[in-house]
């Protein structure tokens, strides 16, 4: 319905109850359903972007942001720019036009969803500083004595006389990180590549070829086998740096591969085997214990990626050595899959590192740890018989022997020496387990609320069908393999 103001004694913005109603020039225009305009493409505001703007001439429109009023003030003859009548022109497509409204507007709330999804979820990343060069460097001077304010001779980036040449881009004024980076592995310098390689070699058969891995000066220890340290370094970097095939030839080496079974006069002629005349045997790393007993008992959550979790720790462990007011002074375990992520992804508090790693020897990350020790000591046996973590991947274990083995004890015990260690148990091993077994059992039948509480440890739910008696023994029985010398070394 359009009508001329002055016909109907009513004045521009008046309302019109039961009609939605808007004013353009000296016409007020009324849609008892909400659509107002004249139903002439040519002319109707709702239809007609020039329409709608030259009505917004000198007076704006009510409700339009301050930067487009300002526009649509000048109307479409007033000079606006073309980016200025392009915002204004989306303005109109995406919030007043008839035929493009009803189109856009639920994109546009899509995008802005997506927007704030986005955004919210750039909000939750961490931010950490990072280093960035100044465009142009700092000069640098020795300062005399050590005085801030006696700057002596000037000084740039470079490496040790003793050091291949440290050269610079053609064309720079100085050498920068770039130059000491591609320096770093330039086949005059070897050391990178031995280094490495050495590294590698530390982490798979449990010392380097060179023993000093930090330390290849002249303090340092010489290695074992040069040649074949030469070699590797060489094939390392003419591989392009490919640390995956570098483990794999190590792997599928025979030294490696070769028995870790030693007579006695092998050790006493070699007992720290540098001279590899056996396999390499060394205890598992706290990670790997821990990872192994969550993985033989399907506990183990492998997914990739995301922030550390928090799993069993005894409680106040953070407590003393926390701050009042600080994010990380009382102790709050996960729960669900994260309490069974690999060890890798563990929350780390420096000050208070988690005790089922300290006891196996890992480091705090206070600093640097070039080579971990292996010690022995009463502290880890205690941690593996009582452990939540270790009892309740016990229970588990237990639990998937009795549901996917046999009904006998020996077929049951002899899934779990296969599942655990690669092998079947020999005859004596089968007679003491089953003993064991028997024993646990008779216990139980005679304490069964103490079986209830074993097969009640950690938040994991045992299989309500299976008996607390009959699983909470064969918890004991999984417990005694995950602690055997073998479970806990790699031979």
């Amino acid at each position: 319905l359009e009508v001329p103001v002055a016909k109907i004694g009513l004045a521009p913005g008046d309302q019109l109850t039961g009609f939605a109603t808007t004013q353009f020039g000296g016409t007020v225009y009324w849609d008892k359903v909400g659509v107002v305009g004249n139903n002439n493409p040519a002319t109707d505001p709702l239809q007609s972007f020039s329409s709608w703007w030259r009505g917004a001439k000198d007076k704006g429109i009510p409700g339009l942001p301050n930067d487009l009023n300002e526009i649509a003030k000048k109307g479409p003859d007033g000079g606006a720019d073309e980016a200025a009548s392009n915002r204004l022109r989306q303005h109109y497509l995406s919030s007043v036009c008839l035929q493009t409204k009803a189109t856009i507007e639920p994109l546009l709330v899509e995008i802005n969803q997506t927007r704030n999804d986005r955004n919210a979820f750039d909000a939750s990343i961490p931010r950490t500083f990072v280093y960035k060069d100044l465009d142009k460097p700092r000069d640098s001077f020795v300062m005399l004595r050590g005085q801030y304010d006696k700057p002596g001779e000037k000084v740039e980036p470079d490496v040790p006389a003793v050091l291949p040449a440290l050269e610079k881009r053609p064309g720079s004024e100085r050498r920068t990180r770039l130059d000491f980076a591609r320096w770093l592995v330039e086949p005059q310098n070897p050391l990178t590549a031995r280094v490495a390689v050495n590294r590698i070699w530390q982490q798979i058969f449990g010392v380097g070829l060179v023993k000093s891995s930090a330390e290849f000066g002249i303090q340092g220890e010489l290695p074992s086998h040069p040649e074949l340290l030469d070699f590797l370094a060489t094939h390392f970097r003419e591989s392009d740096w490919d640390v995956k095939a570098m483990v794999k030839l190590m792997l599928t080496s025979e030294s490696f591969r070769q028995t870790s079974r030693a007579e006695l006069q092998q050790l006493e002629r070699d007992p720290e085997n540098r001279l590899l005349a056996r396999g390499p045997r060394l205890r598992l790393d706290a990670e790997q214990i821990r990872d192994n007993a969550l993985f033989v008992s399907k506990l183990i959550d492998l997914s990739i990626g995301g922030k550390g979790v928090k799993p069993y720790q005894p409680p106040n462990i953070w407590e003393p050595v926390g701050f009042v007011g600080s994010n990380t002074r009382d102790y709050r375990p996960d729960s669900g899959s994260a309490l069974y992520r690999r060890s890798l992804y563990t929350f780390y508090k420096r000050t208070a590192p988690p005790p089922c790693m300290v006891n196996f020897d890992a480091p705090n990350r206070e600093q640097s740890c070039t080579r971990r020790e292996r010690s022995n000591t009463p502290l880890q046996a205690l941690q593996l018989l009582n452990d939540v973590q270790h009892v309740e991947a016990a229970r588990a274990l237990a639990q998937r022997i009795i549901l996917e083995s046999g009904q006998s004890a020996a077929e049951r015990i002899d899934y779990l020496f296969r599942i655990v260690l690669a092998r079947r148990p020999d005859t004596e091993e089968l007679k003491i387990v089953e003993a064991q077994l028997a024993e646990h059992i008779r216990r139980y039948e005679a304490d069964k609320d103490s079986a209830t509480k074993l097969v009640a440890v950690g938040e994991s739910k045992a299989d309500a069908k299976i008996s607390p008696v009959e699983l909470a023994a064969f918890t004991l029985v999984a417990s005694t393999i995950l602690n055997m010398d073998e479970t806990l070394s790699r031979n």
